[in-house]
């Protein structure tokens, strides 16, 4: 069952987070996973939809800060930081071809 974690940004501020992804309480090792988020209005919009979807991938918006230590950090797009909102977003990891949610969440984008 993936963590549950909610978000507070201000607009236009620097809109980063980071993580401590684990496993049963133990820091989930992510030296050869792939990570990957995805930022929508809601968890009922697919994640392929055409519009309003927003895939962060390691080097474009998702960064390993700390691989043995299970750490990572999201840069939101500033299209989501931009103006007051609410989205929801997941955190997934994809290790020996298993794809798991490991973080969901709310991100509010308050007014500045």
């Amino acid at each position: 069952m993936p963590d549950t974690i909610n978000l507070t940004l201000t607009e236009d501020d620097d809109g980063r987070a980071t993580f401590q992804i684990t496993s049963a309480g133990v820091a989930l090792g992510l030296a050869s996973a792939d990570v990957f988020a995805v930022v929508k209005a809601s968890q009922h919009v697919e994640d392929d939809a055409a519009s309003g979807v927003y895939t962060l991938t390691e080097g474009s918006g998702v960064t390993i800060v700390d691989a043995a230590a299970g750490t990572v950090r999201l840069d939101f797009p500033s299209a989501v930081t931009e103006s007051p909102s609410i989205w929801y977003y997941k955190v997934r990891v994809t290790a020996s071809t298993i794809t798991e949610t490991a973080i969901t969440g709310w991100l509010s984008i308050s007014d500045a």
